[in-house]
């Protein structure tokens, strides 16, 4: 374990750290284009160059490994002379496109500029012409002028993604990146490539002129596409949901996150359930609240048992919720459907697994020993009453048919899915609009937070689920995040120890096993420290102290 001094201030590293890797642990900022931390090291922006006493130039900080009794100067007036020019030559063909960049606002370039360079331009000549506003894929948009060559966006496709779908194409100022002829970047990764760029060549079309950075919000969350759970941050703005990008996590994703999960909050643009609704008629959400505890306390009463559809959607709260109420209350089948479970997979993130807290809702029912049935077996049960959670059915012809041959049912769900068949219908929140906590499939405990304000009618279903207790004469207790995380501490093993607080930007693992090794993803990087990590990615961790108390 090498010792060095950066700036006269003294780290020891583990074997193999690299300059810059040492310096961002003490917080010592050095400037970088090409460098990236989950990516293999290419050393060709020269923005990062220090001075050390073991070469007699400045050399690359992302590319010299930390030696035992190495000195660093990192802000000499060579390297900074040196960044100035690099800065320069980067900026002769650069087009003063901020103006109308998607990038502006949290471009590297601009910041760079500022912090080193903050000059007029020397040179008067005609600026060189590359292709722009070229659209490479079906959801990435490439500005070729706009392009500094970093590489990052190929060493991306090839080394993480699996597919070398770009290149770099002529060389000095004639260089830029382009797909094979007859290709297009179009790999389910595709929009991480405009991710990692650190200027405005390579930006997103579902993003494209629609809000300026400066003006979102950005909330820590989880993405709902598959058992994965990666851990992303969601942007928003006046209340909608702009965008999606992949949150560090090098428990979960890395860096990363596929188009699938970023562009899954469309899926919520139409088709909400807006308003409660009895028999087919809107009505307000409380009254139909009393109607249904009324009618389910009169079938109970008659000895009607009800099926329980839940969903590997719903949060392990809002699971737990409904399962405390029903097997006390009302107990009876309970089924478990939602996305499928052997979609397609690859070896980077997606599972086949597509609903994000399977594992979680396992831990739950097992903890009060309940054992599923067959989704298939459901409309063939005859079940007299049918209450179900969630939209996300696979089978939805399975649980239409149940809702719809039952005396009583209800659903629970933030989408008009089932199709104005049911006895009473429930607004809720979306996957974007909730809290609680999700499991994924290798046993991390992650924290879902609402990005954007739920519609006044739709509810939390904890939340509903306590309502309907407390009109059931079978009070639930405190209702709140923190009150029901606490009773799972309680009465599920893998939970017992754990606090909420605790659960910070990178989750909590609550069990070891051999699938912990396909968990794994290839991309390198160093674990960070929580704080620094929300910090360096600009999110939003704050919650509703209303909700959590």
């Amino acid at each position: 374990m090498p010792t060095l001094k950066i700036d006269g201030r003294e780290i020891t590293v583990k074997d193999g750290t690299r300059v810059i890797e040492a310096a961002d642990a003490l917080g010592i900022p050095i400037p970088r284009f090409c460098y990236h931390p989950g990516l293999p090291v290419a050393a060709n922006c020269r923005m990062c160059l220090v001075e050390t006493n073991r070469a007699p130039k400045p050399v690359p900080s992302c590319h010299d490994f930390c030696g035992d009794g190495m000195e660093v100067q990192t802000a000499t007036e060579k390297v900074i002379e040196a960044r100035r020019a690099v800065l320069e030559y980067i900026l002769l063909n650069h087009p003063v496109d901020c103006p109308t960049c998607d990038q502006a606002g949290e471009c590297d370039l601009q910041d760079q500029y500022f912090e080193y360079d903050h000059k007029p331009s020397r040179h008067a000549f005609r600026k060189a012409h590359k292709p722009k506003a070229r659209a490479i894929g079906p959801r990435v948009v490439y500005d070729a002028e706009r392009c500094i060559n970093c590489t990052r966006c190929v060493r991306f496709c090839e080394d993480i993604a699996g597919a070398p779908q770009l290149r770099q194409i002529q060389r000095g100022e004639k260089a830029y990146i382009d797909v094979f002829p007859g290709t297009e970047l179009d790999n389910p990764y595709s929009m991480c490539a405009a991710d990692v760029c650190p200027v405005g060549a390579l930006t997103v079309r579902d993003f494209r002129f629609k809000c300026r950075v400066w003006f979102m919000k950005g909330t820590q969350s989880v993405c709902g596409e598959c058992s994965r759970g990666c851990s992303v941050r969601v942007d928003t703005y006046k209340n909608e949901v702009q965008r999606i990008v992949p949150r560090h996590n090098p428990n979960v994703n890395q860096y990363w996150a596929c188009d699938a999960g970023r562009t899954a909050f469309h899926s919520f643009d139409e088709g909400r359930l807006e308003a409660a609704r009895v028999r087919g008629r809107d009505t307000d959400f409380d009254q139909a609240l009393d109607q249904f505890a009324h009618d389910l306390e009169e079938a109970l009463g008659k000895g009607l048992t009800p099926a329980v559809i839940l969903s590997p959607f719903m949060t392990c709260e809002d699971a737990f919720a409904a399962i405390s109420l029903f097997k006390t209350k009302a107990p009876g089948a309970v089924y478990s459907i939602g996305g499928r479970e052997d979609g397609e997979a690859d070896e980077v993130l997606i599972r086949a697994d597509r609903n994000p807290n399977r594992a979680g809702l396992k831990m739950i029912l097992d903890s009060f020993g309940i054992e599923t049935a067959p989704i298939k077996t459901l409309h063939e049960a005859a079940h007299p009453v049918v209450i179900a959670f969630g939209y996300e059915f696979e089978e939805r012809n399975y649980a239409k048919m149940a809702v719809q041959a039952a005396q009583l049912s209800a659903v629970f769900a933030s989408m008009d899915v089932i199709g104005d068949v049911e006895t009473y219908a429930f607004p809720a929140v979306s996957p974007y609009e909730t809290y609680g906590t999700w499991v994924n499939e290798f046993g991390v405990i992650q924290r879902v937070r609402p990005a954007v304000k739920a519609p006044e009618a739709a509810k939390q279903a904890r939340r509903f689920i306590a309502d309907l207790a407390e009109r059931l004469g079978a009070p639930l207790g405190d209702a709140s995040l923190v009150g029901i995380f606490g009773l799972m501490t309680e009465e599920i093993e893998e939970f017992k120890g754990l606090e909420l607080d605790a659960v910070g930007p990178f989750g909590i693992k609550l069990w070891e096993d051999a699938a912990d090794v396909e968990a794994e993803t290839d991309a390198g990087g160093d674990e960070a420290e929580p704080e620094e990590a929300a910090k360096e990615s600009g999110e939003s961790n704050k919650t509703d102290s209303a909700e959590e108390a």
